[in-house]
């Protein structure tokens, strides 16, 4: 009977854990001028656990992230890691399953103990058709000052997806 209620309550967890997280990150990274930057914060941000793949493309001034299922990656945790390299992290293009609420005429996403408050740029008939509860979304967080990165920030969503 205990193996039941462990099988039971790890079922649980791994339910609860894989409802909200970040699935892929497009960093804006500021300060790469050269191959060996690149390389670099590449290496750095390979060493977080949660991580599928990643590229970091010179040209393109960003960081690639795709995450694995059920991790608990957050974008501040990234954007430390991309400060500690020696660069600036600007916005970033986010894939995430979160829990959208309501409170007033705000509306907010919470995922993985962050919470993105949706911005008022975002597309009048998209914020007419959020509705609470778990979604999948495609949007923008807007850039942090780097010296003050906190877990709260401000996303333009840019499409809601099916979960």
């Amino acid at each position: 009977m205990k193996t039941i209620y462990i099988l039971a309550a790890s079922i649980v967890f791994t339910l609860h854990t894989s409802e909200a997280q970040l699935i892929k990150v497009d960093q804006a990274v500021f300060g790469m001028d050269c191959a060996p930057c690149a390389y670099g914060l590449e290496r750095g941000l390979k060493k977080m656990e949660g991580l599928g793949n990643i590229t970091v493309s010179l040209n393109d001034g960003k960081a690639y992230l795709s995450l694995i299922s059920g991790n608990t990656l957050t974008l501040k945790g990234i954007q430390e890691v991309v400060k500690k390299n020696g660069f600036s992290a600007r916005t970033a293009e986010i894939l995430a399953i979160g829990e959208l609420n309501k409170s007033g005429d705000e509306w907010t996403l919470k995922v993985n103990n962050e919470t993105f408050s949706v911005a008022a740029v975002t597309d009048e008939e998209i914020i007419r058709n959020l509705a609470g509860g778990r979604v999948k979304l495609k949007g923008e967080v807007m850039d942090e000052d780097d010296k003050h990165l906190s877990d709260k920030w401000t996303i333009r969503i840019m499409e809601i997806l099916p979960l």
